[in-house]
């Protein structure tokens, strides 16, 4: 996976980089290509918003998480993809058929 960071109004950290990459490597399970990723990191005020965008197979998949902590709003946009990815792949199997 090629995976590329953007931070906005604070510093970049390492630390958020490594728990996003670890978050991330859970749910190549789910993929058959190598994909890129896009994070943006992002500080307004109080919340910490975290923006993930995911292409593979030719489906984009797009993720937005808000809260108090980034740490939470990664877990929190990480989930959301996994979810979007399972129900793709659910579809996926519903729709070919049977071999006969």
């Amino acid at each position: 996976m090629e995976t590329t960071f953007t931070f906005r109004n604070f510093d970049t950290s390492d630390a958020l980089k490594t728990h996003t990459l670890d978050k991330l490597d859970k749910i190549g399970k789910y993929l058959i290509k190598p994909t890129k990723i896009h994070v943006i990191f992002n500080v307004e005020r109080f919340n910490q918003i975290v923006e993930v965008t995911l292409n593979a197979n030719g489906v984009q998949y797009v993720s937005h998480e808000k809260s108090e902590d980034m740490y939470t709003s990664i877990d929190k946009a990480v989930a959301k993809l996994e979810r979007q990815l399972k129900k793709y792949k659910e579809q996926l199997k519903k729709h070919k058929s049977p071999d006969a």
